[in-house]
């Protein structure tokens, strides 16, 4: 393996975990990108050279280069690397070349799987399965999103969002749902479903793959494996789910076994899918169900999904990585089921012009469950206005199909407002994949302020 690498966005969660198993296994770590965050802040702690700006500079010809999907080709490094002929790795090919040698347990879908492969991750390595993983989001336990373990386990959240999942011939493989997402790369659901039926048919291990079974779409496509769900019908179904404050609990039917209370430290029946998913996979690989129902409550999560941030003047403050109407709709029923009559006040990022867009028609009644909603700037992630689509879009929508107090608020305003708004036994959640996450914190400190000010 070249012993240089240089990450050309580094700080993103993907291209940051592979970053990270290099530098743990001694190997020369660079990288770039526009704002420092906390992420590249740990991979400066373990010896990465850190620069918060594109410049051909930092590229040599003794480097592998490696970009993701979102990296433009006019990218000043990008062409620096061109031009000085260094062996270019996009990030799913990076991830290639470390997988080899294992055995690939792939998790994917449109909704669940950082969740999911996260959970089973964490399943795998209390087991002592010592597997390597990388992973879209950092979990609590490890405090990191990729990890090089000694096992012949590798659990990957694949991406679909791109396509690249389909570079993967998994051994194994967990997948969530098809929704009706990333139509800027498949175009027509003929095409994402092609590409969903490529992947499902490259699964090696018919007795390691599990599909949810209450998925229309997964349905018409999958030809072999084990399925999951809610339905009669599902080989691994799930039933009398309830919901005590932030913990779920349920029955588990599978192979003529019944498996009575199970419980699990994620809040939301949508949860509950992914931890079937895992519960089932756990046992076939024969882990014991008293370790499975151990762990299944010991997780302690995943960053940005349903992340309890803090308190301040008996304030709750949450933060959830959800920026699709399915995910914000199940997100909020959890959430509502926890916190009881609580005040609940969503603020939502709109994530991307195009998704927006794509996404009209399905936002009128998704924030029902909160007592206030506030909508911010779109955030647009290197995209380009589109003529007619904003934050105000989905506001006229929701105020159209919603009667819950709902406003437009700039995001440079939205820590003012909050701190004037919210009073105590207040429940806010922050909603969206962009920098939305900056803002529970924020107004956590300005309360505290305002409270040492008297």
């Amino acid at each position: 393996m070249n012993e240089k690498y240089h990450f050309i966005g580094i700080g993103g969660i993907g291209m940051s975990g592979l970053a990270r198993i290099l530098l743990e296994g001694g190997v020369e770590v660079s990288g770039s990108d526009l704002t420092i965050n906390s992420i590249m802040k740990t991979l400066q702690e373990k010896g990465a050279k850190i620069f918060t700006e594109h410049s051909g500079r930092h590229i040599s010809p003794s480097m592998t280069v490696v970009f993701s999907t979102s990296i433009a080709q006019d990218n000043p490094e990008y062409q620096a690397a061109v031009l000085l002929g260094c062996r270019m790795l996009h990030r799913s090919d990076l991830l290639l070349e470390l997988m080899e040698g294992s055995k690939t347990l792939a998790v994917t879908g449109t909704h669940g799987k950082t969740t999911t492969s996260a959970l089973l991750a964490w399943v795998l390595s209390e087991a002592g399965f010592e597997p390597s993983f990388a992973v879209g989001g950092m979990l609590t336990s490890f405090q990191s999103n990729a990890k090089q373990g000694g096992g012949e386990y590798f659990v990957v959240e694949a991406d679909e969002s791109d396509g690249t999942f389909l570079k993967y011939a998994p051994h194994g493989a967990i997948v969530t749902n098809i929704g009706f997402e990333h139509m800027d790369h498949f175009q027509t659901e003929e095409m994402l479903l092609r590409s969903f039926k490529t992947f499902l048919e490259r699964v090696e291990n018919p007795d390691l793959f599990f599909w949810c079974g209450d998925d229309e779409r997964l349905r018409k496509l999958a030809q072999r494996g084990t399925t999951y769900g809610f339905e009669e019908g599902c080989q691994l179904r799930a039933t009398n789910f309830c919901q005590r404050g932030w913990t779920s609990c349920f029955d588990v039917s599978f192979e003529e076994k019944k498996y009575s209370a199970v419980e699990a430290s994620l809040t939301g029946k949508h949860n509950v899918s992914n931890v079937l998913a895992v519960f089932g996979f756990a046992l076939r690989l024969g882990i014991e169900e008293t370790q499975i129902r151990r762990t299944l409550k010991s997780f302690q999560g995943v960053s940005r999904r349903c992340e309890k941030k803090g308190e301040a003047q008996e304030v709750l403050f949450i933060d959830d990585y959800a920026h699709h109407p399915t995910e914000i709709k199940a997100i909020l029923h959890a959430i509502r089921q926890a916190v009881k009559n609580r005040r609940l006040i969503a603020v939502f990022q709109p994530h991307r012009y195009t998704r927006t867009k794509d996404c009209l028609g399905s936002y009128g009644n998704i924030f029902d469950e909160v007592d206030e909603l506030l909508i911010t700037d779109i955030h647009a992630a290197g995209e380009a206005p589109i003529p007619g689509i904003s934050s105000e879009t989905i506001l006229a929508e929701v105020q159209k199909n919603s009667k819950i107090p709902s406003f437009y608020v700039s995001h440079d305003n939205l820590v003012a407002q909050l701190s004037e708004a919210v009073r105590p036994t207040d429940v806010v959640v922050t909603l969206g994949a962009g920098n939305i996450t900056q803002i529970g914190p924020e107004t956590m400190k300005a309360l505290k302020k305002m409270k040492a000010d008297g």
